[in-house]
């Protein structure tokens, strides 16, 4: 595994100490929130909330270009630094235990100086965080009467991670990656898997406690789903792209898929490529992971020399695959014959390492 490699991964980066010791702590929360040193990251619908009209500098989830079954999109590249929309815990503390609220400890981070707690507020859930209000509502309908919810989804504007993270600073990817991936699992598991009942949020917000009579000490946890993702080479050194039938026109990425119970990585390497474009690998070797929470995926990277290079695409998940050289690849994606996997996806960094830097 290369770190530099890892380090360029706009996923897997952070600064923040997760205090996992510290979860189970009675009262935590409500201590948090009552320091004025804590810091707030607000979702929604799994969007993080940046200053007004800094989406301009990301494009928001309706044109995220690493979504490969979405339109292309039409947004500029992201350009400059996007900075989260951090409240202090003043602005939430009176609004935060509202019906439908959830807070989650995201950790602190103790690179500053005096080390600042942050916390996310998911306003999901809450009965007004599907209409903003108007500008001037807060003087229309008073002050108080105006939620937290409102006033977030008028104030600030709402983006995708995938959108937000290769223009932020590590200290925000990380934050919004936490945040995102909790608050989804979340949103996605309301009842318990094994009885049905409700559940509730447990140790700041990382695990959930079932509300059943007969299960009030089990303790669930957000569930990880592990891929695979691989980049294969031949003796040429030529990469193997390949274009899914899901996927928008001119998309193209490297081997990837889930892995199986019971199956090893390295197994799953071998079984997808063979599947999929019909290639027997040699050797598998470990390039890096990185946390893909859409919803609750991480991606573990590989590359692999192919065994030869006939390939074939299986017809039915993947439509077309081929070998590109370099200069092959460049011209490709120059005269938009070839759309790449958006910066911040572990399979563009697979691509640009093959390629010895960035394309396009």
């Amino acid at each position: 595994m290369s770190d530099a490699f890892v380090e360029r991964l706009p996923l897997a980066q952070t600064t923040i100490d997760y205090d996992v010791d510290r979860r189970g702590e009675e009262g935590l929360l409500d201590r948090l929130l009552a320091d004025d040193r804590t810091r707030v990251v607000l979702v929604n619908r799994g969007l993080v909330a940046v200053p007004k009209h800094a989406a301009a500098a990301a494009p928001t989830a309706l044109d995220c270009a690493d979504d490969p079954a979405a339109p292309r999109p039409d947004a500029a590249a992201p350009t400059g630094e996007v900075a989260l929309a951090l409240l202090g815990s003043a602005e939430v503390r009176a609004e935060a235990s509202r019906p439908g609220c959830l807070l989650i400890y995201l950790g602190i981070d103790r690179s500053e100086e005096p080390a600042v707690p942050y916390l996310a507020l998911d306003i999901t859930r809450a009965p007004d965080s599907a209409a903003p209000l108007s500008a001037g509502a807060d003087h229309e309908q008073g002050a108080s009467a105006v939620t937290l919810a409102q006033r977030a989804l008028r104030d600030f504007d709402w983006v995708e991670l995938r959108s937000l993270a290769p223009c932020a600073s590590v200290r925000d990817a990380g934050l919004a990656t936490s945040a995102v991936a909790v608050s989804t699992w979340h949103a996605h598991q309301r009842f318990c898997p094994a009885c049905g009942h409700p559940v509730e949020p447990a140790l700041a917000g990382w695990a959930q406690t079932c509300t059943g009579p007969d299960d009030g000490d089990r303790l669930l946890f957000p569930r990880i789903e592990p891929a695979v993702i691989t980049v294969i080479v031949d003796d040429d050194d030529r990469v193997l792209l390949q274009h899914n039938a899901a996927w928008r026109p001119r998309f193209h990425s490297v081997s990837a898929g889930f892995v199986e119970a019971g199956e090893s990585l390295e197994h799953a390497v071998r079984r997808e490529a063979r599947e999929e474009v019909g290639v027997e690998l040699d050797e598998v070797g470990y390039l890096g992971s990185q946390s893909w929470p859409f919803p609750a995926s991480i991606m573990l990277a590989f590359r692999a020399r192919a065994r030869g290079g006939e390939v074939r695409a299986d017809g039915e998940e993947v439509s077309s695959v081929r070998w590109f050289t370099r200069s092959e690849l460049a011209a490709a994606v120059a005269r938009g014959e070839v759309e790449l996997p958006g910066r911040a996806s572990i399979a563009r960094h697979m691509i640009e390492d093959w390629y010895g830097g960035p394309i396009g």
